[in-house]
């Protein structure tokens, strides 16, 4: 007599723990995380306009050079970060060496100051990454450097205001999502160029 088999299911995939995805994202190509479709579109266009704003406001200078490297790759940044969580070393790192060459050929003698800046800037957020896992990542440490370098004595204000939209941001989640929302992550990359923009410009 043939004994019934019951039918067994194949076991369900466990899921990956969510600390690994945002390191498969960093290994991930850059091509695949840059903006397409209408978000390219826009990230285009704002970042010709930024070009074109930081010449008209500075001349033909070596900050309004610094100005057309550095607030394009802001936006840039910002908009990855939004849709994937992460700011590829593959834009901040390359980014960070023009901005700091053109600072050191253009102005000399602020080059330190502006070194100093970046440095305390990063390692602010690398200490503060350290002491509240999860708060901030190390592309936030790598994203401040490259503010402080391109900014220098703005460095403060660009912080300021970051820190300053952080908190709006969050208390909007709060308020249209309820505290549900309360471990939810925001991207602070975002802020940190909106607080780099206005003070490369209006500082």
């Amino acid at each position: 007599m043939s004994v019934p088999t019951l039918p067994m299911s194949e076991p369900a995939a466990q899921p990956e723990p969510a600390s690994e995805a945002p390191a498969k994202v960093e290994r991930a190509p850059l091509r695949e995380l840059l903006p397409t479709d209408t978000l390219r579109v826009a990230v285009a266009v704002t970042s010709v306009a930024l070009i074109v704003g930081s010449f008209a406001r500075y001349g033909f200078s070596g900050h309004a050079l610094v100005g057309a490297v550095f607030c394009p790759t802001l936006v840039l940044l910002a908009a990855i970060d939004i849709k994937h969580r992460v700011l590829p070393n593959a834009i901040v790192l390359p980014a960070s060496l023009i901005v700091g060459l053109i600072v050191a050929v253009s102005t000399p003698g602020d080059f330190l100051a502006h070194l100093l800046a970046g440095l305390a800037l990063g390692g602010f957020f690398f200490a503060f990454a350290a002491f509240f896992p999860g708060s901030l990542g190390m592309g936030d440490a790598k994203l401040g450097f490259l503010l402080g370098l391109a900014l220098g004595a703005k460095t403060l204000g660009a912080t300021l205001i970051a820190f300053a939209g952080l908190l709006v941001g969050a208390l909007y989640v709060l308020a249209t999502r309820g505290t549900s929302a309360r471990k939810d992550s925001i991207p602070f990359g975002p802020f940190l160029a909106l607080g780099g923009i206005l003070a490369f410009f209006l500082g």
